[in-house]
């Protein structure tokens, strides 16, 4: 599959030009940014053919199939549609869109233009995550009550520091840059449809911006959800605590650790599920997954879109799905604007 790149910051720099590198069904064509330098640079180290300083000239490339879209999110849709307008299938970065017409404006773009769409989703490919998803759909905890799920990480500045996370009248802050990541696996897994949703948040030194924030979600089905996300706790977890008719799942996402608790869950439980833990993460730690963290399944998403590409099949993560992202985003915001539930319109 050729592959052209448009936005080579941080997130191209880091992750998806080494991976793309090291797959042998993939050719980077070209890459794009408005960074000159940055693009002469990358473009030397990885052997890249054609650099441009214009997206459009990549989008005019003929022998590119696939474009990867890195860009900060609030460029997303005018990319994405010029894309498929120019009959390329897109992997766009999460969150796809943060407002509903935009995520619906790409969704129409690409049915249009009969080309495949698909968000860079990558925690819900965690091996935690797809066990919590089979042991839910198993039964093995009965119908789902509630979730409580939070994902804390570092405030976006240092070396990595990039404007777009924190600027802008429109900017979701801490919702928008690691939020998608906690709604897309609570929505992952309850598939029910949302019902409202009200959110609370601000920011702990007055700024103008979201650095903590609680999502609190309704399903058509009555079960809740609780997404707790900050960018100032001063420490990097993601876990979620799941309530069932029949049992308990709690899901270390980081470390890769599903517990499941039936009745009561005792000294020896807590001791049994531990050591599962500790061995896991020992294993990791020998083969050097554990310090990759989430970076290391950029690569079953990108191959399992070439092959949904090659054999005409459903996305592994749809523009759909990351428009349902995008609901929460939107409402979220909205909700702590006004300070009331928005009530989710079908």
């Amino acid at each position: 599959m050729r592959v052209g790149i448009i936005g080579v910051g941080s997130q191209a720099k880091n992750v998806h030009l080494p991976t793309l590198n090291s797959m042998e069904e993939v050719e980077i064509v070209g890459i794009a940014d408005i960074n000159e330098e940055r693009v002469k640079d990358i473009s030397k180290q990885y052997e890249i053919p054609n650099a441009y300083t214009d997206y459009r000239d990549l989008l005019n490339n003929d022998n590119i199939d696939l474009v990867l879209i890195c860009t900060p999110s609030y460029l997303h849709k005018k990319m994405v549609v010029e894309s498929a307008s120019a009959g390329k299938h897109v992997l766009v970065e999460k969150p796809m869109a943060t407002t509903v017409k935009d995520a619906d404006e790409m969704i129409n773009a690409a049915k249009e233009n009969g080309i495949k769409l698909c968000v860079v989703q990558n925690y819900r490919f965690f091996p935690s995550v797809k066990d919590t998803k089979a042991r839910i759909k198993k039964g093995r905890i009965g119908e789902i009550i509630s979730m409580h799920a939070y994902m804390l990480d570092f405030p976006p500045l240092g070396a990595g520091y990039s404007e777009w996370r924190i600027e802008g009248k429109d900017n979701a802050g801490v919702i928008e840059d690691i939020g998608p990541h906690l709604i897309d696996i609570v929505l992952h897994l309850n598939d029910s449809k949302i019902e409202q949703i009200y959110a609370t948040g601000g920011c702990i030194g007055n700024l103008d911006l979201i650095d903590h924030a609680q999502i609190m979600i309704e399903f058509e089905d009555k079960s809740l959800a609780t997404l707790d996300l900050s960018w100032m706790t001063g420490a990097k977890e993601i876990a979620l605590y799941i309530q069932g008719t029949g049992g308990l799942l709690r899901c270390d996402v980081r470390s890769n650790h599903v517990q499941e608790i039936h009745q009561y869950n005792t000294p020896l439980d807590d001791l049994s599920s531990m050591i599962r833990k500790m061995r896991g993460i020992v294993r990791d730690v020998m083969t050097g997954d554990y310090f990759v963290g989430p970076k290391k399944f950029h690569k079953e998403i990108i191959r399992n879109f070439i092959v949904s590409i090659e054999n005409n099949t459903k996305s592994p993560v749809t523009g759909e799905e990351g428009r349902k992202t995008a609901v929460v985003i939107e409402s979220a915001l909205k909700s702590i604007r006004n300070r009331e539930p928005v009530f989710i319109q079908r």
